[in-house]
């Protein structure tokens, strides 16, 4: 008996072929090619385990970091509170923390961490804010990646935004639509 019908392998055999041959074909101005909405960054593992160990530390006054500059910060919310840092390759470090018992006279209020963000690269022009608010809600409890012009008070043109939690202290990711920032030389 004589076969006259391809087999099921020999058939889907085909069809990958064919379909390789149509994708190899294509020009590469057809291929669509996607931009992220923010940008991608790769933190390294060492870093990301660096700033999380900063979280439940507990000080007074204020925390210095070792190879790193105090870029200053302030209150968020009772109790809440924002600091930055940058290191010399200009990564940037952004600890929340809890103040636990409040300044009193000359004796220092103590503070314990609550969440850190590292941010190690940053768009051209661009400034991390930790100074944001976002739509009628004017409490500077958001982060943005930041640029503008220096004629301006707010900058909107924000890239990536994160929001601090005023219960919890949390940093998470937020959609920068509406985030507005200082402008850090008004």
């Amino acid at each position: 008996m004589v076969k006259t019908r391809p087999t099921l392998a020999y058939l889907a055999f085909a069809v990958a072929i064919l379909a390789g041959l149509a994708l190899a074909v294509t020009p590469a101005s057809a291929k669509k090619k996607s931009k992220p909405a923010e940008p991608v960054v790769e933190e390294s593992a060492e870093d990301m385990v660096f700033a999380k160990s900063f979280i439940g530390k507990t000080y007074d006054d204020e925390l210095p970091i070792d190879g790193w500059d105090d870029l200053g910060g302030g209150l968020v919310s009772p109790p809440i509170y924002v600091h930055e840092y940058q290191r010399e390759d200009g990564t940037l470090l952004v600890l929340t923390s809890k103040e636990t018992t409040p300044q009193k006279g000359d004796t220092p209020g103590s503070y314990v961490v609550l969440d850190a963000l590292l941010v190690s690269k940053l768009r051209p022009g661009a400034v991390l804010s930790v100074a944001c608010v976002q739509g009628d809600d004017q409490t500077l409890r958001f982060i943005g990646e930041a640029k503008g012009g220096d004629q301006k008070e707010m900058w909107t043109d924000i890239s990536r935004a994160w929001e601090i939690s005023l219960e919890t202290g949390a940093i998470t990711s937020i959609k920068p639509k509406g985030v507005k920032c200082t402008n850090p030389t008004f």
